[in-house]
């Protein structure tokens, strides 16, 4: 299985707990550090929290940078002035229509997650960082040994790390605000699954993709977890939000999901039109990318169990 680099990211309800604590600013972004799946041992989530709170320790015992604290020293984030109005960043997700779709198998569809103008803004977003060479050749998930020629055979696509591609190329690249945005609300359906369909860690994979039109962008038939070492991160919980146009036709521009639940039930497929968010088991769900034929962008990501991060 190839590497997995998974990330912490913090809910609403997290950060206004943490802010009552002093800990964070409600304003703080809600990405924090990185976990890596590849690391032998156990796997150390260095989060704003425990980093902030060794902080704390410092100033109390009056210890300089030579702490011995195994939680590496981090710059003080400022905080902004308090105001009642609603935070700027913050987007309101529509509810998912089924949640119990996801733990029996089967796949979970929600349109218009997202408004059409917030769906606008992260695939400007994308595409921005597209532009600046952020995006690579996507690589087969979840299969050792597999050479590229049979890769490129697989799938077609090419993919941008939210929590260390989109970083590399600068924070004046892109639109950080509807990305910071984009990731509390995340958040906070990683807090709505945990509750209602299986315990789930803090951490996640996020990626954009983006398949090229004319018929060239596709990923056939796969599993996204396919395997489970144990002691690694694992994902359970997929998630795609597809950031097109809202009026997409599958039965002409191509590039539908389609899922196979299993052999009792019929194939389903699913139009990308931009603001509709798909959910499933991650190690359950066959499914696969038809060919497109326009450009086609999604946000892509995985929820990991708990305990295996």
């Amino acid at each position: 299985m190839p590497t997995l680099n998974a990330w912490m990211v913090l809910s609403h309800a997290e950060r206004r707990r943490l802010k009552k604590k002093g800990i964070v600013a409600m304003d703080d972004p809600a990405v924090t550090s990185k976990v890596d799946g590849d690391s032998h041992g156990s796997i150390v989530a260095q989060d704003t929290r425990d980093d902030a709170i060794s902080k704390k320790r410092k100033q109390s015992t009056g210890n300089d940078d030579t702490s011995t604290d195994p939680i590496s020293s981090k710059k003080r984030r400022r905080k902004r002035p308090r105001s009642k109005k609603p935070h700027s960043r913050s987007l309101t997700p529509s509810p998912i229509t089924s949640m119990s779709a996801i733990s029996t198998g089967h796949i979970s569809v929600t349109p218009q997650w997202l408004p059409s103008s917030a769906v606008a803004r992260i695939r400007q977003d994308a595409e921005a960082l597209r532009a600046a060479g952020a995006f690579t050749q996507s690589a087969i998930g979840g299969r050792e040994g597999e050479s590229q020629k049979m890769a490129l055979r697989k799938r077609h696509s090419e993919c941008c790390g939210l929590f260390d591609d989109a970083e590399a190329v600068g924070k004046d690249v892109g639109d950080i605000r509807i990305r910071d945005a984009l990731m509390g609300a995340i958040a906070d359906l990683r807090e709505t699954l945990s509750a209602t369909v299986q315990p789930l860690a803090d951490v996640m994979e996020l990626q954009y993709l983006f398949y090229p039109g004319v018929g060239n962008g596709f990923y056939g038939k796969h599993i996204d977890q396919q395997h489970h070492v144990p002691g690694k991160v694992h994902r359970v919980i997929s998630m795609v939000l597809y950031l097109n146009d809202e009026h997409w036709n599958s039965s002409t521009d191509g590039g539908a999901l389609r899922a196979y639940p299993s052999p009792a039930h019929p194939p389903v497929d699913v139009d990308p039109a931009g603001g509709t968010l798909v959910l499933f088991d991650s190690g359950k769900l066959l499914h696969e990318a038809k060919p497109t034929q326009r450009d086609r962008w999604a946000l892509v990501g995985w929820f990991m169990a708990a305990g295996s991060a």
